[in-house]
């Protein structure tokens, strides 16, 4: 049987699919087996790539910073020590407004305490001249006394060289009694002088007594028209006044209050125990300081800044006390004190009650401090660089611990590299591949300084 004329275009496209696909396959054998083995690398360990800093001994400045609320250090409240009616306000007499020193505020009417002040007056010029009147009848009085003394004298003479006569019969009885007389009248006028110098003092003293009351009441009626007029103490700023034209006060009313503009005290906020870290090395003899010297405390310098939009000004203080610890916040308090004593042509923000302010408090300087990074710091373990550039966990102790540094001692010395960068996990001898970190290190530098990031 015959085979069909159309089967034999499609058995030649079979063989000759069959034939490129056999040809294929033999020139894929013949590349295999003709291809030389690939060469085999040796396997090399890449270290984990750190940034590091080398340790050189810095002289740093201890600082901690806290936070307050400005306050006067002189605060002054005018209290009506006189009741009356204001009669006299000061121009511009207003909250805000800055009033100098001995400025009149106002005036209560003075005309009540002129009117007693001038009847006192009066009374003690009368008692004045009663002590005057008897000052002068005393002086009468001696002087007469010294006249009938005289006349004593010689009435006693007369008594006698009369009753001498008598005796011997020259003289009749009368004129003896006519001398007796005439003695016992002028005993009688001397006693009566002496008794009225005897009087006259005490008298006198009475009346002095009566005008150093009299006088008392002369000066307290001065010192309550003097207290008509309420007067500045000092430079300040007023805060409060309470006090109208024509209005009517009363003693003990607060009328002005006003706060002193050059001195200001700051009681910051700053954590406790970061003090310690400010004071100088006590000395060894230094056990008990004696009374009188210099304490640590007044090596404490302060700086005060107010930054705001637009604002930014800072002032030299010092650290004056302790103000206890403040029950909210459980934060120590740091009382700073700042003379904001403006020169003339001085620009910027004063210092105003109710600021508040950011306070940085400085301690002397620090030499020889080898200073790293605070997140460089393990609780008391350094990652350190080692030979042939693996990790080296080395145990050291914070001598200084500040917000972004920390000195250290123990096993690291200057040069060594510390790793900045934090490994997670940190193997002893795992290989790393070290970079200096210029930036790095100058910022800690920078901290270290004491100056501003």
């Amino acid at each position: 049987m015959s085979t069909p004329t159309h089967d034999k275009p499609l058995i030649r496209s079979v063989a000759t699919f069959i034939a490129f696909v056999l040809v294929g396959a033999g020139v894929y054998a013949w590349q295999q087996a003709s291809r030389a083995a690939p060469g085999k690398r040796a396997a090399v360990e890449q270290g984990r790539p750190v940034r590091v800093l080398e340790l050189a001994p810095l002289e740093v400045i201890p600082r901690t910073f806290g936070y307050g609320a400005v306050e006067a250090q002189r605060e002054w409240q005018a209290l009506a020590e006189v009741s009356g009616t204001v009669v006299e306000v000061a121009d511009r007499l207003e909250v805000g407004r800055v009033v100098q020193d001995g400025t009149v505020l106002l005036k209560i009417d003075p005309g009540t305490y002129a009117i007693e002040q001038g009847r006192s007056e009066a009374v003690v010029k009368a008692v004045r001249a009663q002590i005057a009147e008897i000052k002068a009848r005393e002086a009468s009085a001696a002087s007469n006394l010294k006249i009938d003394e005289r006349s004593l004298e010689l009435a006693r003479g007369e008594l006698a060289r009369v009753r001498s006569l008598y005796e011997q019969g020259a003289a009749p009885l009368t004129d003896v009694e006519i001398a007796e007389k005439a003695v016992i009248t002028a005993e009688k006028t001397v006693q009566t002088f002496r008794n009225t110098l005897s009087e006259l003092p005490a008298t006198r003293r009475v009346l002095e007594a009566q005008l150093e009351q009299q006088q008392a009441g002369v000066a307290t009626t001065k010192l309550s028209l003097a207290k008509t007029e309420i007067v500045a103490p000092f430079t300040m700023r007023l805060r409060e006044v309470n006090a109208a034209l024509q209005q009517v006060v009363t003693g003990g009313q607060a009328l002005i209050v006003g706060d002193g503009i050059d001195v200001f005290e700051i009681p910051a906020q700053v954590p406790v125990g970061s003090l310690g870290s400010l004071l100088p090395p006590r000395k060894p003899d230094e056990a008990r300081p004696e009374p009188g010297a210099p304490s640590r405390l007044e090596a404490i310098e302060a700086i005060v800044r107010l930054e705001g939009q637009g604002v930014q000004r800072s002032w030299k203080g010092k650290f004056r006390r302790f103000g206890g610890i403040d029950p909210n916040t459980r934060m120590m308090i740091a009382v700073v004190q700042v003379d904001d004593a403006r020169e003339p042509g001085s620009q910027g923000p004063r210092l105003n009650r109710g600021l508040y302010v950011e306070v940085e408090l400085r301690g002397p300087p620090r030499a020889d401090c080898l200073a790293v990074p605070r997140a460089a710091y393990h609780d008391g373990t350094l990652h350190v660089v080692g030979a042939e550039d693996k990790l080296e966990l080395r145990k050291v102790e914070a001598t200084l611990v500040q917000e972004e540094f920390v000195c250290v001692t123990g096993e690291v010395q200057a040069g060594d590299k510390v790793v900045l960068t934090d490994l997670v996990p940190a193997l002893t001898g795992m290989l790393l591949a070290p970079r200096v970190d210029d930036e790095g290190t100058a910022a800690l530098a920078r901290s270290a300084r004491g100056e501003a990031p």
